[in-house]
């Protein structure tokens, strides 16, 4: 069994309406998967004010009890030396908490940042005296965000120096968890909305009768508390699709009969569909009826030195790949979160229209649907290729400044928003892709670094290998002009939440 973590929380600066003193609380459950055994869990809950919290714990051979302690972790005394199994994985671990009270629309969202260091060391063998000898150490820094009845989970379980695995662990998991500490709360509530069920189904939450598809194969569930919810679909032939869902604060949690699990691999199910007027093949990939474009192999000019934020032009060979020719929309990532129980970002003040590009989606967000569609998200480089192509352009359709007839752009907050996809032929990149140039942001794989391109290869750059926060590309929808520009980019954290953050997806091509 693996004994667990490490917490700590900072005196944080409240939002309105919470009292200053008010800690926050972190959760960290442990979970080590036996090989033939079940799970083991371990469990530390604090809420305290202060500097960082650090934490050892401690996993034996399959059979031996783990440790697991504050502060430093202590060496063997002489009164337990040759008594206490030498443990095979150590991990010691930090963690500084801080609230982050949201400022973007429609509404303040409060989240709990958390600033993670995991450093694990493995037992690679003994001394000639009988001493254990430890790998280097495998240091690990991350930085999320969460938000009320979220949870994030970390794989901390590490391979020696020499690849091999603590035995019999299958794996080691941190399930982190974090809110305010000593509230008192009224009941919370959000809704679960049933989509592309057959007309009829009967519905049951937590096992009680609640309703029957409409005939347009939904039906909505309003003021469900929050937390895990169980919810099945009765077919009228008797068949019975089960979904555990877990229900947040304001949020909806969309539900269907739709199969679950993730994409295959990064080579999406796709079959072709001909070539765009541009003369590039185009697929349709099955899971969600996307359009994608094959973008060629070969050099290209990146960077602009009249874009803001860019780097000096630089040549970068990228390989074939092919890249959705329009945002995900709405009405794509709705099919998502019934497919996957997850909930649906908030609403947005210009409605909730399903040929919008999806707005407010956190970065793993984006990339989970990638998966689930069978590809990842595009890198920095292949999403700037497919936006400016060869020539050196400055903007996706030529060299003509933004006009709207091009783009989404310079519109105000609270008053307008995005607009549907793919409606602007204008604004086609040379590959064929709309949308590249304003309506949203669109994150990137990339970890964001501005001084990355002194580095980068010259083939297939990927960005850093760590980071804060991810690139995101291409002007939104109250951009300036100047930023619609092929080469401007920009930064999210991977937590954040905003109304001009949307996404596309990338794939290797079909083999």
């Amino acid at each position: 069994m693996l004994v667990a973590p490490f917490l700590t929380v900072l005196e944080a600066q409240s939002p309105g309406g919470i009292e200053p003193s008010t800690r926050i609380e972190v959760r960290v459950e442990t979970l080590a998967n036996r090989e033939g055994g079940p799970v083991e869990p371990c469990e530390v809950v604090q809420a305290m004010s202060g500097s960082p919290f650090v934490s050892w714990s401690t996993v034996g051979e399959a059979g031996t009890a783990a440790r697991c302690g504050t502060g430093s972790l202590p060496g063997a005394s002489a009164a337990t030396a040759g008594t206490t199994p030498v443990p095979v994985l150590i991990q010691e671990m930090s963690v500084t908490a801080g609230w982050d009270p949201g400022a973007m629309d429609p509404g303040p969202v409060g989240t709990v940042q958390l600033y993670l260091i995991l450093t694990s060391r493995q037992l690679s063998g003994f001394s000639p005296d009988s001493k254990p000898l430890y790998s280097n150490p495998v240091t690990d820094r991350r930085s999320i965000r969460l938000e009320e009845g979220e949870e994030y989970i970390v794989p901390v379980l590490a391979p020696d120096a020499r690849g091999r695995e603590t035995p019999g662990v299958h794996e080691v998991l941190l399930r982190i968890r974090a809110g305010w500490a000593g509230r008192a709360r009224a009941t919370e509530y959000g809704a679960i909305a049933v989509m592309a069920a057959a007309p009829g189904s009967e519905i049951l939450l937590d096992g009680g009768v609640a309703g029957r598809v409409g005939a347009d194969g939904s039906f909505l569930l309003a003021s469900i508390p929050v937390g895990q919810r169980e919810v099945r679909l009765r077919g009228v032939s008797g068949a019975t699709v089960s979904r555990s869902v877990s229900v947040g604060k304001g949020r909806t949690v969309a539900v269907s009969p739709e199969p679950t699990g993730a994409g295959a691999s990064l080579h999406p199910s796709v079959t072709p569909a001909g070539k765009n007027s541009q003369g590039f093949p185009e697929y349709r990939r099955r899971r969600d009826g996307a359009i994608m474009v094959q973008i060629p192999q070969g050099e290209f000019l990146m960077g602009n030195l009249e874009t803001e934020n860019s780097p000096l032009p630089h040549t970068v060979y990228v390989s074939s790949f092919l890249i959705d020719k329009l945002p995900v929309t709405v009405g794509l990532f709705k099919r998502f979160a019934a497919a996957t129980g997850r909930p649906l970002p908030p609403d947005p003040y210009w409605g909730v229209h399903d040929a919008f590009p999806v707005a407010f989606v956190r970065w793993d967000e984006a990339k989970a649907y990638c998966e689930w569609a069978g590809g990842r998200l595009p890198t920095e480089a292949e999403r700037e290729k497919a936006t400016r192509g060869t020539d050196g352009r400055m903007w996706p359709w030529g060299s003509e400044p933004p006009s709207p007839e091009r783009g989404v752009f310079r519109r105000n907050w609270g008053q307008e928003g995005p607009d549907t996809v793919g409606i602007r032929p204008a604004g086609a990149s040379p590959y064929g892709l709309l949308d590249t140039g304003g309506n949203m942001w669109e994150w990137c794989e990339d970890w964001y670094d501005p001084d990355y391109f002194k580095s980068s290869p010259h083939k297939d750059p990927t960005g850093p290998k760590t980071g804060r926060a991810r690139v995101v590309k291409g002007g939104s929808w109250d951009s300036r002009p100047t930023v619609l520009s092929a080469s401007s980019r920009n930064f999210g954290y991977i937590g954040y939440r905003e109304g001009d953050f949307g996404f596309r997806c990338a794939a290797d091509p079909p083999r």
